[in-house]
């Protein structure tokens, strides 16, 4: 069977996945990210791996249970995959029927549903027991490429883990520094024209790498807010450090605060798909609106 360090998804979540079966794997998981295919790939091994009776890492690949994981004909395994069709509620009065019966072959069963992002409201509720004190036995493994689509209830009852984008890990604090340096100097020099083409270089960034890119720039605008106040504190974005200090003496602490509350709506309507040139304009009219006037 494939290692999970052969499939798509990055090397810390490949890392953290088999950590995870190897010790404790949580009951209910949520995995995302942008490929359908990557997903699928990753989430099937997640699901032979909670089944795998072997010894050694999961999944060993040679067991009885991963044979049958792997062709598909393990009872104990349901895979709900409906394509983008709408989950509905009958869907999941179906799941919580299905694992009021302990498993037939082994100790563990799983229920994978794909595409977890198209679970209506009602189907979203009817799960949130099951998802939040399931049998000893029963596992869920969801995945979703809107994962923000979810209600709240269901994603902070999932263990949660996301692959990285197509090309590699979202950038560390250093490759997001030196992408958000130009932005906040512009910002801090007031001059909108270069907020715009640090914008447009911004909205090449892979989605995800570009959430990644937000949380720096949200500790970065704390930094400016600290310093904005004259408060003590060591910068928590070293590499920022110079251009945090000039936005601090440019635009005031309340405004900072804005600004950085303006940053999780962005995020937000980025992790829903947001056009890339919505994200532009968001990062110079509306950042502008937010500073200056």
């Amino acid at each position: 069977m494939t290692r999970f360090d052969t499939l798509p998804g990055g090397k810390a979540l490949h890392e953290a996945l088999q950590k995870a079966l190897d010790d404790r794997f949580p009951q209910a998981v949520l995995l995302s990210g942008d490929d359908p295919a990557a997903l699928q790939a990753v989430s099937d091994r997640v699901a032979a791996g909670i089944l795998c009776e072997g010894n050694g890492p999961r999944p060993c690949g040679t067991c009885l249970s991963c044979r049958k994981a792997a062709q598909g004909v393990h009872p104990d395994l349901s895979v709900i995959d409906e394509g983008e069709n709408e989950l509905k509620v009958d869907l999941a009065r179906r799941i919580k029927a299905e694992n009021a019966v302990v498993p037939n072959d082994g100790a563990r069963r799983v229920t994978l549903i794909r595409h977890a992002h198209n679970l209506n409201s009602m189907a979203q509720n009817a799960l949130l027991k099951e998802l939040e004190e399931p049998p000893s036995y029963a596992f869920f493994v969801l995945t979703a490429e809107q994962p923000d689509t979810l209600l709240q209830t269901v994603r902070s009852r999932c263990t949660k883990f996301a692959l990285a984008p197509e090309g590699g890990d979202a950038p560390d604090t250093g490759e997001a520094a030196s992408l958000l340096a130009p932005y906040l100097e512009a910002v801090a020099m007031r001059r909108e024209d270069r907020m715009m083409l640090a914008a447009l270089a911004l909205e090449k960034t892979p989605r995800r790498a570009l959430l990644g890119v937000f949380s720096v720039l949200q500790s970065a605008l704390r930094d400016a807010v600290f310093a904005a106040k004259g408060l003590p504190q060591k910068p928590i974005v070293d590499a920022l450090a110079a251009q945090t200090g000039k936005l601090a003496q440019t635009v005031g602490a309340d405004r900072l605060m804005r600004l950085y509350d303006f940053v999780s709506v962005l995020a937000d309507r980025v992790s829903r798909n947001a056009a890339a040139a919505a994200v532009t304009n968001a990062l110079t009219a509306d950042v502008w609106r937010i500073c200056f006037l």
